[in-house]
């Protein structure tokens, strides 16, 4: 058989095309994925999914906390598919986590939940899981960042490490003015809030919630559950730096020069705090985005975030 010029192109672009597609496809990441129930309240089920990479050795873990202002996000919208897929190709089990929503409930047992889940997977999760519960990790991004962050004073003992993601590092008070409570009687979008316990937030309407309360001057007051442009004293029990204690674990912070919600210097002022309490912590920053933006486009983070983790827990 007589081949001309145009066959053989043809055939070598099969080719290419074949093993690109076996190279694509030998990079999926084969896992198990479950999702269980690590705390009830008042009967409702707080549930958390974890992806456990396809091998029999015990894993450490990865816990995400979704991100949303405290008020909207879930388990299965929050963790960024990049993220999760690099951690499970290098053998970590991964836990993305819902927590109770303001205004529904308040920071505080907001904070009470992302502990519980610590505290699940070290007493219980060893004996439904193929983990390690000697080596857990806790991450998040925006909001979800700080409450990583908290489980490292408030959660004994501690995770053995903590990765926040464009977080809010400090809550102040300065040139806070808390807006008229009587808007919140208006039809909508308020009007979704009820008396109930919210952990699985639709993104769209919640969001909508969290746009009219910030552009109010009423999302702190909501979420806090007490005006912090009066309350020092009590915004104090959630300040980092008020809480924060030597034996805190080791700590990367990952943030953006740009952050369009969370300017770099939030980050920079824990960092140097961290490190003048002899912690061990590293600041690792990038050009641009804000928690899921940042994670989807700047692959050196995620590279960073998987180096530290090694360093930490292998």
């Amino acid at each position: 058989m007589v081949l001309n010029l145009k066959s053989i192109r043809c055939i070598v672009a099969v080719v290419f095309i074949m093993i690109l597609s076996e190279n694509c496809f030998s990079q999926q990441q084969s896992y198990e994925k479950h999702v269980f129930v690590y705390k009830v309240v008042k009967g409702h089920e707080i549930k958390a999914n974890i992806f456990l990479p396809d091998s029999k050795q015990k894993f450490p873990v990865v816990v995400y906390f979704h991100g949303g202002g405290f008020i909207f996000g879930n388990r299965d919208g929050g963790l960024e598919e990049v993220l999760k897929d690099k951690l499970l190709s290098n053998g970590y089990a991964v836990v993305s986590a819902d927590y109770r929503l303001a205004p529904e409930t308040k920071l505080a047992e907001i904070l009470n939940d992302v502990k519980d889940v610590v505290v699940w997977l070290r007493t219980e999760g060893i004996k439904k899981f193929n983990i390690d519960e000697s080596k857990i990790a806790v991450t998040g991004g925006s909001a979800a960042g700080y409450l990583a962050l908290s489980t490292g004073y408030s959660t004994t003992p501690p995770p053995n490490v903590i990765i926040a993601i464009s977080s809010p590092t400090g809550f102040s008070n300065e040139n806070i003015q808390k807006g008229d409570e009587s808007v919140l009687q208006q039809p909508s979008p308020y009007d979704i809030v009820r008396d109930t316990i919210v952990s699985y937030g639709d993104y769209s309407t919640r969001m909508e919630l969290w746009r009219f309360l910030g552009r109010n001057r009423l999302a702190l007051f909501e979420i806090f559950g007490f005006d912090v442009s009066k309350d020092t004293s009590r915004l104090q029990n959630y300040t980092l730096t008020k809480n924060i204690k030597s034996g805190f674990p080791p700590t990367l912070l990952v943030h953006a020069k740009n952050d369009r919600l969370v300017n770099l210097s939030q980050a920079e002022q824990l960092e140097s705090f961290l490190k003048k309490q002899n912690i061990e912590s590293e600041l690792f920053v990038v050009e641009y985005g804000h928690s899921s933006e940042l994670i989807n486009n700047n692959p050196n983070a995620v590279e960073k975030i998987i180096q530290f983790l090694d360093t930490h827990l292998k």
